[in-house]
C-alpha cells in the first residue's frame, strides 16, 4: 500500500468509527427520550451487558488478537488454501463455543439475571431475563463476524471492517422511529439481534469474494488453534478488566435511584467511553506496527520514545476533552439526553456519574497505549498482574463507595481503578529508557495549558449564563459551545507558544500518511 493510498485509508477508518460512535451516541439518545430511566430502560440495558461481556471475557481476545498472526503465519508460509482451512476450523470451534454458550444463556436467563441484577424488582427481573433470551444468540453472530474482521483485515481489506458498527446502530435507531411504538422494548432487543446478523452478512460477502468457502466437514481439529490458545490465553486475562468492572457495577447500581441505576450508569458510562477511547484507539492502531519494529529491532530508546510521544499525544488531546466533561458536564447531558422520559432528576444523577467517571478519562485512554507498548514486547504478564489489581481495586472501592456516593460512588471507583492501573504500568514499562523520554517540558507545558483552558472556561461560562435569557435548546448549545471553543482557541494558541512538540509529530505524521513511516 503506497502512501497516498495509506493516508486514505486511515482517513476513512477514522472517519468510519467516528460516525459508528456518533450513532451509537444517537441511540442512546433517541433510547433515553423513549425510556428514560424507567424500569424497561434499566432491564434492557443490563440484558444488553450481559452477553457482550460474556463474548469479550471468553472468546474476543482470542479472536481479536490470536486470530490474526496465525492466519498470517500460514497465509505466509503454507499459502492462502491452508490458511483458509485454518480460517474454517477456527471459525467453527468459535460456532460451537457461541452456540453452546448461547443455549446456556437462554436456559439459564432466570437465574443469571437473579446474580447480575440481584436488586431488581422482581418485575424488572423477569423483563431482562426475558430479554436476554432473546439477545443471547447474537453471541454466535458476534463471533463469525469478528473471524471475518480477523480474515478481510488479513488480505488488506479495511474499510468494510469499518463500516460495520454503522450497519448495526442505523437498524436499531430506524427501529426506534418506525416500529417501537408497536413491539416496544421486545422489539428493540429483536433489533440489535438484528444489527449483529447484518454486520456478518455485509462481512461474509466481500470474504467470499476474496475466496473464502466455509465448511462444517472440515471438522475442529487444526494444529493452529494451539498458537491461537497460547497467544490469547494471557492476553484474554489482561483484557477481563472492562467487561468484568462493567458487569460488577451494573449489578451493584440495579440498587439504587428505584432500579434505575443501571440506565443512569450506562447513559453517563457511553459518553465516558466514547471521549476516551476513540483517540487513543485510533493513535494506537497507528504507532502499534512501529513499536513492535523498533522492539524486535531492539531499538530501545527509539522504542520508548513512540511509547512516550503517543502518551504526551493523547494527554494533549484527552486532558481538554476531560475538563469540558468535568466543567460542563452537566449541560452535556441536558443537550444529548434531556428530552422526553428524560427528566430533571436523571439529568443530575447521570451528570453526578459522568464527573466522576471523567476524573478517571486520561487514564483510561493510557491503558490502550500502555497494552500496546506491553504487547510489541511480548510481554504479557504485566498487562495480566495490571488487569488482576485493576479489577480487585474496582470491586472493593464500588462496594465501599455506592454506600457512601450511590451509583455516582460506582463511576469513581472506576477511575481510581484506572489510575491504579497506570500507576503500576507506568512504573513497569522500562523505567530508565521511559523516564528519559520524559525528562522534556511537555508535561509542564500541557499542565500550563490546561490550567489556562479551564479558567478560560469557567469565566467565559460565568458570562454566557449570565446572558443568556430563556432556556431552549439553542441557548444550551450556545451556552456550552461558547465557552469549549474559547478555551480551546487559547489552548490551541499556547500550544503553539510553547512549542508543543506534538504539534510537530501529528503534521508531520499525517503529511506522510500510514503508520510504518
Amino acid at each position: 500500500m503506497n502512501k497516498k493510498n495509506a493516508a486514505g485509508t486511515v482517513s476513512f477508518i477514522f472517519i468510519a468509527i467516528m460516525l459508528s460512535k456518533v450513532l451509537g451516541q444517537v441511540r442512546e439518545m433517541v433510547i433515553a427520550a423513549i425510556y428514560g430511566t424507567s424500569a424497561q430502560a434499566s432491564a434492557y440495558f443490563m440484558a444488553s451487558q450481559l452477553p457482550v461481556s460474556f463474548f469479550d471475557m471468553i472468546l474476543g481476545s482470542a479472536i481479536s488478537s490470536a486470530f490474526i498472526p496465525v492466519y498470517n503465519m500460514f497465509m505466509e508460509n503454507d499459502g492462502k488454501e491452508r490458511a483458509n482451512l485454518f480460517a474454517t476450523r477456527f471459525l467453527n470451534v468459535i460456532i460451537l463455543a457461541t452456540a453452546v454458550i448461547s443455549a446456556l444463556g437462554i436456559a439459564f436467563a432466570g437465574p443469571i439475571m437473579s446474580i447480575f441484577g440481584p436488586n431488581l424488582d422482581m418485575s424488572t427481573k423477569v423483563l431482562a431475563a426475558e430479554l436476554l433470551q432473546i439477545m443471547f444468540p447474537m453471541l454466535i453472530f458476534t463471533g463469525m463476524a469478528f473471524v471475518f474482521v480477523g480474515l478481510l483485515q488479513s488480505q488488506g481489506e479495511f474499510k468494510i471492517p469499518a463500516i460495520m458498527s454503522i450497519v448495526s446502530n442505523a437498524v436499531c435507531i430506524l427501529y426506534l422511529f418506525t416500529l417501537n411504538k408497536y413491539f416496544g422494548i421486545y422489539g428493540l432487543a429483536v433489533s440489535l439481534v438484528i444489527g449483529w446478523v447484518l454486520q456478518f452478512i455485509i462481512l461474509a460477502v466481500p470474504a467470499r469474494k476474496k475466496g473464502y468457502r466455509h465448511s462444517f466437514k472440515s471438522g475442529f481439529a487444526d494444529s493452529g488453534l494451539k498458537n491461537v490458545a497460547a497467544l490469547a490465553l494471557p492476553v484474554l486475562f489482561a483484557s477481563w478488566v472492562q467487561p468484568i468492572n462493567a458487569t460488577v457495577n451494573m449489578s451493584i447500581a440495579s440498587g439504587f435511584a428505584n432500579g434505575s441505576g443501571p440506565s443512569i450508569l450506562n447513559y453517563a458510562n457511553r459518553l465516558y467511553i466514547i471521549a476516551a477511547s476513540v483517540f487513543a484507539v485510533s493513535l494506537t492502531n497507528y504507532t502499534f506496527p512501529k513499536m513492535s519494529r523498533l522492539a524486535i529491532a531492539k531499538e530501545d530508546r527509539e522504542w520508548s520514545d513512540v511509547v512516550a510521544g503517543s502518551i504526551k499525544l493523547v494527554l494533549l488531546i484527552v486532558i481538554p476533552i476531560a475538563l469540558v466533561f468535568l466543567l460542563q458536564g452537566e449541560e452535556i447531558i441536558r443537550i444529548i439526553y434531556q428530552r422526553g422520559e428524560f427528566d430533571e432528576t436523571a439529568v443530575k444523577m447521570t451528570s453526578a456519574a459522568m464527573f466522576w467517571y471523567s476524573i478517571g478519562m486520561v487514564w483510561y485512554s493510557a491503558q490502550e497505549i500502555f497494552n500496546k507498548a506491553f504487547y510489541s514486547v511480548h510481554d504479557t504478564k504485566t498487562p495480566l498482574i495490571a488487569s488482576v489489581g485493576s479489577i480487585i481495586t474496582n470491586v472493593a472501592l464500588s462496594f465501599i463507595l455506592s454506600k457512601y456516593m450511590g451509583i455516582s460512588g460506582l463511576a469513581l471507583a472506576a477511575s481510581v481503578s484506572a489510575f491504579v492501573w497506570c500507576i503500576f504500568s507506568g512504573l513497569m514499562l522500562k523505567p530508565k529508557f521511559f523516564k528519559e523520554s520524559f525528562k522534556d517540558l511537555q508535561l509542564i507545558k500541557i499542565i500550563i495549558m490546561a490550567s489556562a483552558f479551564a479558567v478560560t472556561i469557567f469565566f467565559v461560562r460565568q458570562f454566557m449564563c449570565a446572558s443568556v435569557g430563556v432556556e431552549t435548546l439553542l441557548t444550551r448549545i450556545i451556552t456550552f459551545a461558547v465557552p469549549a471553543m474559547a478555551g480551546l482557541a487559547v489552548y490551541i494558541i499556547l500550544a503553539f507558544i510553547l512549542k508543543i512538540k506534538e504539534l510537530d509529530f501529528i503534521r508531520n505524521k499525517l503529511s506522510k500518511g500510514g503508520a510504518g513511516e
